[in-house]
């Protein structure tokens, strides 16, 4: 069935004081937001935000509304990517305090590198066919994508969560598609169909309803069964990361990603 989707010290006086305080506001005493719950640190290094490149125009927003809450708080520039990358980049050691990835399989390797984590749950998304407006290629489920050697179609490389999601879609299917052309994040993948380069494209739903092109959505078979849990964590010392991954699981952290496709579990 088709369907259409549209779908971030006051100083104490003392000098005494000035090097054993430490969790106060800054900006005169401004207190922290009390959806997020726990005190900031002024005077901490700037937050380091990793996040799959699904959740990049939703993470966007959350910053922006997280530094409007948090002026005292510093944020270094989103880095977005294939989690793969990111985790990679995290065992190598990139500057990294939050790290939200598209799937836990993909979180793996840290403990097997021996990187501390406390990761949770705090999205999930599904995936759709992404095809051209007014879907001229008639294109109406898996089936049409694997048995059309002529269709132009885009999809995520195995390894990484949306390729992974992908492929167990189409073996519940019994189906394989060849030919297709594989990206290493969903970006990439959304691109190909916005850019009007393929045919269809399988991304996230979250992906076809931020996209600002005017695409339209086919649901899978069995999409409901091919579900992608995204977990969040802190990462090093960084007292701030912890108030940041809590507004991301608040109310106002919710509604944000709800309103980029994800679901809330």
């Amino acid at each position: 069935m088709m369907k259409r989707l549209r779908t971030g010290l006051v100083l104490l006086a003392g000098a005494a004081l000035l090097f054993g305080t430490s969790g106060c506001a800054a900006n005169g005493g401004a207190t922290p937001d009390e959806s997020a719950g726990d005190a900031t640190t002024a005077n901490a290094e700037p937050l380091n935000i990793l996040a799959a490149a699904s959740l990049t125009q939703a993470f966007e927003t959350i910053i922006e509304d997280f530094s409007a809450a948090h002026p005292d708080i510093e944020i270094a520039p989103l880095v977005t990517g294939g989690s793969q990358d990111l985790v990679q980049q995290v065992i190598e050691g990139a500057p990294a305090d939050v790290l939200a990835l598209a799937s836990e399989p993909s979180a793996e390797p840290l403990a097997e590198a021996g990187v501390e984590t406390d990761f949770s749950v705090f999205a999930e998304n599904t995936l759709v066919i992404a095809v051209q407006p007014g879907n001229p290629k008639d294109i109406q489920g898996l089936d049409d994508l694997a048995n059309n050697p002529d269709l132009k179609i885009a999809i995520c490389a195995v390894e990484v969560p949306c390729g992974a999601a992908t492929q167990k879609l189409l073996e519940l299917n019994g189906l394989e598609i060849t030919g297709a052309t594989e990206e290493t994040n969903v970006s990439a993948v959304l691109a190909k169909a916005e850019l009007d380069e393929v045919d269809a494209a399988i991304v996230y739903q979250s992906d076809l309803v931020t996209s600002s092109a005017d695409l339209e959505g086919i649901e899978p078979e069995q999409a409901a069964e091919v579900v992608n849990r995204y977990p969040i964590t802190t990462l090093g010392e960084n007292p701030n990361a912890a108030v940041f991954v809590e507004y991301v699981r608040s109310d106002a952290g919710s509604a944000v990603l709800e309103e980029a496709g994800l679901v809330i579990p």
